[in-house]
């Protein structure tokens, strides 16, 4: 956020008045909210030490909503980050008639939004309306064409807008911009009585004609049905688009040659715009780095390769490495440095050694009150530690996270970034630079 020295200007170029004191900018909504919006919509790029301006790509309504979604997730403190959105989409309802209370009452998800913004105890409403005065949504409390256009997209977003009745199509509009477990959950829904296997060949057929981050929601969700739809995969080997996608899960149960080196790169390809859509163009590049590197897209015959390969170049992000200092609970620590683009996954890897566990146990770790876990291990409420690098959590020097390992009794890390670096050519990582242990 806005260091606390910036804050005068900032709130100038705002026309803010700023309270007496402010220990933070994160005081200041009227401040920190756009600097949020911003930076989700990509208008400014932080890096360890300064935000640079960039220019927006794609169409200016979505980046919108972009930026609200980022500030409506900084303003919820439940734990799937929903309460903040939940809220203003009920007041947005209720904008053309209605009781906020009521309308509230009718969703699924009512309950978390009594953990945003102040958190009193009471439903602050108050706090949903100056938000979404302040984005335009409303004007007067009545409201705006944005604001209809942003509760439609709510509306359509919502765990029970999601039913067998939809098309397919329509179902994977709805699940390309959500994580992995949000997918699967409301996918589910809408297979109700349906047969798997006939619900992943609509969903399959659908996704041959959608984008690639729409293509990859259906993927991930056939995924899940596993050896059940083996036919449906092999159908999509006559889809264009789908072709290479099938090749490798069918190749993942035995069948069939798997995929060559050209549908290889179709397949970072489209997952790489697939990240780009859902977590932002700097995982992209991650991503693509951790795939092969920029030469993959420009030899893929992707239709979208040439458009994400320029995006990738003209952004000229940099290989950064986080040194992390390590805590655990017994008063050990350790200090190590690792590529920026390391997932928590990755780093659960990195932190076993160090602590000398052999693995064998269930571990967790959270991250500004979000849990993450290895999906294989079947824990409830968490999301995917695979889709998180440390370039997000750690935009820059400070923070920190928490890491569990053994739950039956855990072993706990605080885990905080000292510093960003330029890699050393010389060196390999992951690399330990010092340790407190006791020997």
């Amino acid at each position: 956020m806005l260091k606390p020295a910036q804050l005068p200007s900032a709130a100038a170029a705002l026309g803010v008045r700023l309270p007496a004191k402010v220990r933070t900018a994160a005081e200041v909504p009227t401040v920190h909210w756009p600097w949020l919006a911003a930076e989700a919509a990509g208008l400014i790029e932080i890096g360890p030490a300064k935000a640079v301006a960039r220019e927006p790509e794609g169409d200016p309504a979505e980046l919108w909503l972009k930026g609200l979604d980022a500030v409506l997730t900084a303003e919820s403190h439940d734990p799937e980050r929903r309460g903040a959105r939940t809220l203003c989409r009920a007041v947005l309802a209720a904008a053309e008639g209605g009781d906020v209370a009521e309308i509230l009452a009718g969703y699924e998800d009512a309950a978390a939004a009594y953990k945003a913004f102040r958190q009193t105890g009471d439903l602050p409403v108050e706090d949903a309306v100056a938000l979404l005065t302040s984005f335009g949504a409303l004007d007067g409390g009545r409201l705006t064409d944005l604001g209809r256009w942003a509760r439609d997209r709510f509306e359509a977003r919502a765990p029970e807008s999601v039913t067998p009745e939809l098309s397919a199509g329509e179902l994977l509009t709805r699940l390309a911009p959500l994580p992995e477990d949000e997918t699967w959950e409301l996918a589910l829904r809408w297979f109700g009585d349906r047969r798997p296997v006939f619900g992943a060949a609509q969903l399959l057929h659908a996704a041959d004609f959608a984008t690639p981050v729409e293509r990859v929601a259906a993927v991930d969700v056939v995924a899940g049905f596993g050896a059940e739809v083996l036919s449906a995969w092999r159908s999509a080997l006559r889809y264009r688009n789908l072709r290479a996608h099938a090749m490798a899960a069918l190749a993942s149960w035995g069948e069939g040659r798997g995929v060559d080196e050209l549908q290889r790169r179709w397949l970072v390809t489209e997952y790489a715009l697939a990240t780009r859509v859902r977590r932002g163009l700097e995982n992209a590049f991650h991503y693509v780095r951790d795939s092969g590197g920029l030469g993959v897209l420009a030899a893929s015959d992707h239709p979208d390769a040439a458009g994400l390969h320029d995006a990738l170049v003209k952004a000229n992000f940099r290989v950064r490495v986080h040194q992390l200092k390590v805590e655990a609970g017994t008063g050990e620590w350790w200090r190590v440095q690792v590529p920026a683009g390391t997932t928590l996954g990755a780093l659960h890897e990195v932190l076993l050694p160090l602590a000398g566990h052999d693995g064998t146990e269930l571990h967790e770790f959270t991250v500004d009150g979000v849990r993450y876990a290895d999906p294989r291990s079947g824990l409830p409420g968490r999301r995917d530690e695979h889709e998180l690098r440390l370039s997000t959590v750690f935009p820059r020097r400070g923070g920190e996270l928490h890491y569990a390992y053994d739950l039956a009794g855990p072993w706990t890390y605080r885990i905080t970034c000292e510093k960003v670096l330029d890699p050393d050519p010389a060196c390999t990582y992951p690399l330990v630079v010092a340790d407190g242990v006791t020997r």
